[in-house]
C-alpha cells in the first residue's frame, strides 16, 4: 500500500529533491558543454545526436509505461512489481534488436557512415538499462526522492568526467559516445547498490499492466514525435553543421524549463495518487501546482529567449553564434511545453489515458501541418515555430478535457496562467529594450538577468495583490514567512 502522507509536504519535498537532482545534473552538463563546445565541433555533436534520435524513436514505439503503472496503482504486490520489471526487460531486448537491424538504414537516412557503429554500441546500453533495478521506481512510489537524486547525479558525474577526459585526447564524437556508455553502465550498477529490492522474472500481471499502459504507449509514440520529429527533419534537410547547431541550441534553450517543470511534476503523480479519492483536495492540489510551475517556468523560458545571444556566446563561444535564434525560440517552446502538464497528470491519474493519447496525436498533426507551411519560408526555425503552434493547441485541449472529465474549472485553470504569462511577456520586452544600451558582454548578461527578474517579480506581486491574493508562489511564500516569524 502507499504510505499515509501529508500531500503538500510530500509534494514540496519531492519537488525540492527532483529540482536539485535535475539542476545538479544540468549544472554538470552545462559545465561539460562549456568545455566540450570548445573541443568538439558542431558536426561531431551531430553524429551522436543522430544516433540518440534513432534510439528514442524506437524506444517510444515500445514504451510499455511500466513505471507509470507501478506509481499510479494504489496497491501492488511482488508479482506486479516483478511483472513490470520483466516487461521492461522485454522492451529493452526488442529495442536492442531493432537498433542493430536498423543501424544500416539510419546511416543511409542521415548520410553519415559513422552513425551505424554508434547505434550498435547503444543497442547494448539500452538492453543493459532495461535490466536495471525497479527498486528505484519503488523508492519514488514511497516518496523517497533522495535516492533518485543520488543515483542520477552520481552517474552524471562519472559520465561528465570520462567525456571531458576523452575529449582532450580524441577531439571528436567518440568522446561523446564514451560519455553516453558510462552513463548507462554507471546508472545500472548504482541502481542495485542503492536499493535492496531484487527483481525476478514474472509474467502474472502482464495483462493488468498492459490494460493500464496500452494507451500510454500510443501517447509515448506521439510524445516522442512531438519532441524529436523536428530534429529528425532537421537532420535530413540541414547540413551536419546546421544540425549540430540545432541540436545543441535545442538542449540549451529548453534547459531552464525542461529541468524545473518536469522536476516539480516528477513528484506529482505519486503524491496525487495518495489522495486520488479526495476529489476537492485533488483538484486544489493540481491547481496549486499549475500556478507554481508556471510562475517559475514562464519567466525562465521568456527570460532565456530575451538574453539568447549573450547567453549563447558565454556558454558555447563565438563559433556557436548562429545557435542564438534557435536557443531563443526553444526557450519559449520549452515554457509552453510544461504550461499545462499538471492538468495532463490528473487525466493520467484518473485513467483517461486514451483521451491523453488522442490529444498528443492532435498536437502532432498540428505540428506537421504547420511545419509544411513554415519550413519552406524559415528553414529550421520554422520547425520550432511549428512546435509552439502544436503545443498551444494541445494546451487548450488539455484544459478543456480536465474540465470535462475531472471537473477542474476552466476559469480556475486560466486564472493560474494569465498572471505569470503576462508578466513574463512584459519582462521579455523590458529586457529587449534594455539591450539597446548594454553590450553582449558577461556584465551585460548579468545586468539583463537581474533587471528581468526584478521586473517579473514586481509585476507578479502587483498582479497578485490586485487579484485578491490567490493561491500560488506568492501565497506559499507569505505563508512560509509567517510560519517562520511565529516560530521565532
Amino acid at each position: 500500500m502507499k504510505p499515509a502522507v501529508d500531500a503538500r509536504k510530500s509534494m514540496i519535498s519531492g519537488a525540492l529533491w527532483t529540482v536539485s537532482m535535475r539542476w545538479g545534473m544540468k549544472l554538470l552538463g552545462l559545465v561539460s558543454t562549456i568545455i566540450l563546445a570548445r573541443l568538439i565541433l558542431p558536426q561531431e555533436y551531430a553524429v551522436v545526436a543522430m544516433a540518440m534520435l534513432v534510439v528514442g524513436l524506437i524506444e517510444s514505439f515500445l514504451d510499455f509505461g511500466t513505471d507509470t503503472a507501478v506509481l499510479r496503482k494504489d496497491y501492488i504486490d511482488d508479482d506486479y512489481v516483478n511483472s513490470a520489471w520483466s516487461l521492461k526487460v522485454l522492451q529493452g531486448a526488442f529495442v536492442a534488436v531493432l537498433l542493430v537491424i536498423g543501424a544500416y538504414f539510419a546511416g543511409i537516412y542521415f548520410g553519415d557512415e559513422r552513425v551505424p557503429p554508434v547505434l550498435w554500441i547503444l543497442a547494448g546500453c539500452v538492453f543493459l538499462a532495461s535490466t536495471g533495478n525497479i527498486g528505484m521506481t519503488l523508492a519514488r512510489r514511497n516518496l523517497n526522492f533522495s535516492l533518485d537524486f543520488k543515483l542520477q547525479v552520481t552517474s552524471k558525474v562519472i559520465a561528465a568526467i570520462l567525456t571531458i577526459s576523452a575529449a582532450f585526447f580524441l577531439r571528436d564524437y567518440r568522446a561523446l559516445v564514451l560519455g553516453v556508455v558510462s552513463g548507462y553502465v554507471g546508472g545500472w550498477i548504482l541502481s542495485y547498490l542503492m536499493h535492496p529490492y531484487r527483481p525476478r522474472w514474472c509474467v502474472k500481471a502482464f495483462a493488468d499492466i498492459w490494460g493500464v499502459t496500452r494507451w500510454l504507449m500510443l501517447s509515448s509514440i506521439a510524445g516522442f514525435m512531438l519532441q524529436k520529429a523536428d530534429e529528425l527533419v532537421a537532420a535530413r534537410i540541414g547540413t551536419s553543421h546546421e544540425f549540430g547547431l540545432y541540436n545543441v541550441g535545442a538542449d540549451i534553450g529548453q534547459m531552464p524549463t525542461g529541468e524545473i517543470g518536469p522536476a516539480i511534476l516528477k513528484s506529482l503523480l505519486p503524491v496525487l495518487s495518495s489522495i486520488q479519492n479526495e476529489s476537492e483536495r485533488l483538484k486544489s492540489g493540481v491547481l496549486k501546482v499549475l500556478a507554481i510551475v508556471n510562475a517559475v517556468t514562464l519567466p525562465a523560458g521568456f527570460g532565456l529567449a530575451a538574453v539568447a545571444l549573450p547567453f549563447t556566446l558565454a556558454v558555447l563561444g563565438e563559433s556557436w553564434r548562429e545557435a542564438a535564434p534557435i536557443v531563443a525560440l526553444f526557450g519559449i517552446a520549452g515554457a509552453a511545453r510544461v504550461m499545462v502538464k499538471p492538468l495532463s497528470t490528473i487525466l493520467v491519474l484518473k485513467g483517461f489515458t486514451r483521451c491523453q493519447s488522442r490529444i498528443v496525436w492532435i498536437e502532432f498533426v498540428v505540428f506537421a501541418l504547420s511545419a509544411v507551411v513554415l519550413v519552406p519560408q524559415f528553414h529550421l526555425l520554422g520547425l520550432i515555430v511549428a512546435r509552439i503552434a502544436g503545443t498551444l493547441t494541445s494546451a487548450l485541449l488539455i484544459i478543456y478535457e480536465a474540465h470535462r472529465r475531472c471537473y477542474v474549472p476552466v476559469q480556475s485553470s486560466l486564472n493560474m496562467l494569465w498572471r505569470p504569462l503576462c508578466s513574463a511577456i512584459t519582462m521579455y520586452f523590458a529586457i529587449k529594450w534594455m539591450q539597446q544600451f548594454i553590450s553582449t558582454s558577461m556584465f551585460g548578461l548579468v545586468a539583463e538577468v537581474v533587471a528581468g527578474a526584478f521586473v517579473y517579480g514586481l509585476l507578479m506581486l502587483i498582479s497578485w495583490l490586485l487579484s485578491g491574493k490567490p493561491v500560488g508562489v506568492e501565497f506559499e511564500f507569505v505563508r512560509f514567512v509567517g510560519r517562520r516569524r511565529s516560530q521565532s
